[in-house]
Order: C-alpha cells, then structure tokens, then sequence
C-alpha cells in the first residue's frame, strides 16, 4: 500500500473516533492502539512475503535437487 493509502486510511479510521463518545483519556488510548495494529498488520505483511520469498527459494532448490537426482521416484508396486 502506498504512503498517501496509508495516511489516508489512517485519518478516516482515526476520523471515526472522533464520533464515538468516549473520554479524552479513552480517545488517547484508542489512537494509540490504533497506531499499535497498524504498526503490526506492517509488519505482519512484510515478515510474509520475506517468508513467501525465501520459501519459493527452498521450493525451487528442493525441485532442482530432484530432477537431478539419479534414484527414480517412489514406484507404485504391481503385484
């Protein structure tokens, strides 16, 4: 998501609390939650796709590994 999605998300959530009634000590602690989870969900979705490239690398190293082995594969026996 690009920067300007992101602050703009953020402000229409943020915006949104505006409206609920709550306490300013309450409204302190939502934005900060707030800030909190978007922080994590950041995080969350960067450690996953890091994880989708480095498991595409074992993929493709288990792949070539196979094609070059010499020992055929598992055969079903016929009896």
């Amino acid at each position: 998501m690009k920067l300007q999605q992101q602050a703009t998300n953020c402000l229409s959530t943020l915006a949104h609390l505006d409206q609920i009634r709550m306490s300013p000590g309450e409204r302190r602690m939502a934005r900060a939650y707030l800030r909190q989870a978007e922080l994590l969900a950041d995080v969350l979705m960067r450690v996953e796709a890091d994880l989708r490239h480095v498991l595409g690398f074992a993929w493709r190293g288990i792949g070539a590994l196979g094609r070059r082995s010499k020992v055929p594969g598992v055969r079903p026996e016929l009896n």
